[in-house]
């Protein structure tokens, strides 16, 4: 049974841009995810938006002790449109991701590019594990959407490069995250029956970082994904 003060404490920590709070030295991965739906029901105000992959990266997952993705929800209250400013607080990252809108049965209704924004702020490096990371609802933040549009069939053949102030910070493939959104959106849909959260009308589910996370500087940003679009942003 989780600790009742440990969910508060990184709820609080969550809702007010704190550090979290010390992780128990302990947790097994199915811990972290009856801790993760206590988080969720205590940030989310009632509004879960959708759901998020992370660690979708072999080399992620290995530093974080796993051997497969993780899975989370959205806040309603952490979505953004293009040309948002996101404000500079400690722990902010940048993913560029693939976003997919579904409909009650899981089947997908449109995609587009998103800007994933998690927070990410241990309170000891020791901290950073699997288990504690689903706990924390895998650092989930902010999220940027852009234009959604038809599913297509060659997100294979399609990059994105982000960009800070002119500079590259990365290009990446869109098939970069569990082999690009469509088999991600499958991994989601069937880890998310394992997990006992079940799909909505309307959700919209982002599906891994493509080229990395990378930490969130002030600066403006383009991410540009070619014929999907552009999402611009700033932090301040």
């Amino acid at each position: 049974m989780a600790d009742a003060n440990f969910v508060s404490g990184l709820a609080s920590a969550i809702r007010n841009r704190d550090s979290f709070p010390a992780m128990p030295s302990d947790l097994s991965l199915d811990d972290g995810y009856e801790i993760q739906k206590l988080v969720v029901e205590a940030v989310a105000d009632g509004a879960i938006a959708g759901w998020k992959a992370g660690m979708t990266a072999p080399a992620g997952q290995a530093a974080f002790g796993l051997k497969h993705p993780l899975i989370g929800s959205l806040y309603g209250w952490g979505r953004l449109e293009n040309g948002a400013t996101v404000e500079m607080v400690p722990g902010v990252k940048l993913e560029c991701e693939i976003g997919i809108t579904i409909d009650a049965n899981g089947n997908a209704k449109s995609a587009g590019p998103v800007i994933e924004v998690p927070r990410m702020m241990w309170n000891s490096p020791d901290d950073a594990k699997g288990s504690n990371l689903t706990a924390t609802n895998i650092a989930a933040y902010h999220y940027i959407v852009g234009e959604q549009q038809a599913i297509r069939d060659d997100y294979e053949q399609l990059a994105v490069t982000l960009t800070r102030d002119g500079e590259t910070v990365c290009e990446a493939s869109l098939s970069d995250a569990l082999g690009g959104p469509k088999q991600a959106l499958q991994w989601m849909l069937e880890e998310a029956g394992v997990r006992g959260m079940k799909p909505a009308d309307d959700m919209l589910l982002i599906t891994g970082a493509c080229g990395g996370i990378h930490d969130g500087e002030p600066g403006s940003y383009v991410a540009d994904y070619g014929p999907l679009g552009t999402i611009e942003f700033t932090i301040q």
